[in-house]
């Protein structure tokens, strides 16, 4: 019989193991375990993917995105100070057709692109790139008038980069929740595809709230591929004897029915492990290599090759989180912004390019989140927390080549500022979730349950997906 001392020891060693192989169990174990037994292959070859790129710290869409109108623009440079960028150095972006929601037509809203972000301008040509205007957490339709009466309910602690990283992944209602928007719409379409579920999730960055609840957990990865068994390499001589080692301990006989449940896990862990490693070693070729020095277009690159073996993993429907850091710019903004949207562009541009080389294009829609906007003023070398921001939907089934809502007047006098230089939005985070949630294949109902604020909106489909 086991001791307790080597039960102990087991327990430690699977509990590193298993969050090495991406399946950490989360709260429920016995949940996790069952999703992690599904090895089912789907058949068919219905696919979509949604790859959320999230950019951490806040990021700055008042400069990626600028108005070039006379007047608009005027307002923009007073407000911004010596962050400004003058029109001359914008790269002007064409619109293709009307906006949809807001009431402006894309004619109207003279926009330009930061210079930096020069990658993304042939994607907006294209068509294959939409401009999400003024995107922000709302708990309901909020006006200036109700916000400075806070008459209306509003997102707990509105400018705090932990409590609004949390609520803008979770899109709970007020306050932070237990489940991720992505966690839950994963649960949705595990449930209506017959795939391996632990598949269904996955992260290039860890633990995240977007994709975790009570008892699930996104598959982790990292930019070289599987997260392996660290000192358990079977094809390596010192480390072959401990990997046989801990086989013949998985298969001990146990009388406890928590040990037995994680020996299976462990079992399923390694054998899933190497199942996709192999996987992705064979479909290694179809991806190009990404640009050097880009950790962003790196994790993507990865993310590439898991869309170009979803037919041998038999998925239909996946959602993965890559994560950009450095966007808390709070001093020396205009020495790493332009650095910023160059990775940022440089990363896209590759990964739509290496999408549309598998014959994926139509099949992924990648999209921006970020915890908040930044103040349109200046603290002197930087910005502060703000609320509305800019974000961006890539991919052939964007109705690309537009902004997509309405362009708020950037002047911290004016009527969309709210404090201190911030930005009320006009579009809420739950419609956005929505209108990227229904191209993947919820309906109106799993829509209300996965984000339940929605029905506060009167606008579910912001129309940026066709």
């Amino acid at each position: 019989m086991t001791t307790d001392w080597q039960r102990r020891r087991f327990l430690r060693l699977g509990s590193g193991t298993l969050a090495g192989a991406g399946l950490a169990l989360g709260a429920n174990p016995l949940v996790t375990l069952a999703q992690a037994s599904d090895g089912l292959l789907a058949d068919g070859d219905d696919y979509r993917a949604l790859v959320c790129v999230y950019l951490e710290g806040g990021c700055d869409g008042f400069s990626l995105l600028v108005p070039t109108g006379t007047a608009e623009h005027a307002a923009y440079a007073r407000s911004r100070g010596t962050l400004a960028l003058d029109r001359g150095r914008l790269l002007m972006l064409s619109q293709q057709g009307a906006a949809s929601v807001g009431g402006s037509s894309g004619s109207e809203q003279a926009v330009g692109l930061h210079p930096s972000a020069r990658d993304l301008e042939p994607l907006f040509d294209e068509g294959r790139l939409a401009m999400i205007a003024n995107v922000g957490n709302l708990v309901q339709p909020t006006t200036r008038e109700q916000y400075e009466a806070q008459s209306v309910a509003l997102p707990a602690q509105l400018f705090s980069h932990a409590d609004q990283a949390i609520q803008w992944q979770q899109l709970q209602g007020r306050n932070r929740g237990t489940e991720g928007w992505g966690a839950r719409a994963a649960t949705e379409l595990s449930r209506e595809h017959a795939q391996r579920s632990h598949l269904t999730s996955i992260s290039m960055a860890g633990s995240n709230y977007w994709q975790s609840s009570k008892g699930q957990r996104p598959y982790a990865m990292k930019d070289t591929g599987v997260i392996g068994y660290n000192g358990l390499d079977a094809s390596s001589g010192w480390q072959k004897p401990r990997h046989e080692a801990f086989r013949r301990v998985l298969e001990h006989e146990r009388h406890n029915l928590f040990a037995d449940a994680y020996a299976d896990l462990q079992k399923r862990a390694l054998q899933i492990t190497g199942e996709l490693g192999e996987v992705l070693e064979q479909e290694s070729g179809r991806v190009p290599t990404p640009p050097p020095e880009n950790p962003l277009a790196a994790r993507l690159g990865m993310v590439a090759r898991m869309v170009a073996a979803r037919g041998s993993l038999g998925m239909h429907r996946q959602i993965f989180y890559v994560r950009m850091d450095g966007f808390d710019v709070h001093d020396n903004q205009n020495k790493e912004m332009p650095e910023l949207f160059a990775a940022l562009g440089e990363a896209l541009a590759y990964f739509q390019s290496a999408l549309d080389g598998l014959g994926e294009s139509a099949n992924v829609t990648t999209f921006t989140a970020s915890d908040f906007g930044r103040s349109l003023n200046s603290n002197g070398d930087g910005t502060d927390h703000g609320w509305g921001n800019h974000l961006m939907a890539m991919g052939g089934a964007v109705s690309g080549g537009r902004v997509i809502g309405q362009m708020p007047v950037l002047d911290v006098d004016g009527p969309d500022s709210v404090q201190n230089g911030r930005i009320l939005p006009t579009l809420a985070a739950p419609q956005y979730a929505a209108t990227l949630l229904r191209w993947i294949g919820l309906d109106d109902e799993q829509l209300r349950d996965v984000l339940p604020t929605l029905a506060n909106f009167s606008e579910h489909d912001l129309g940026f997906m066709t």
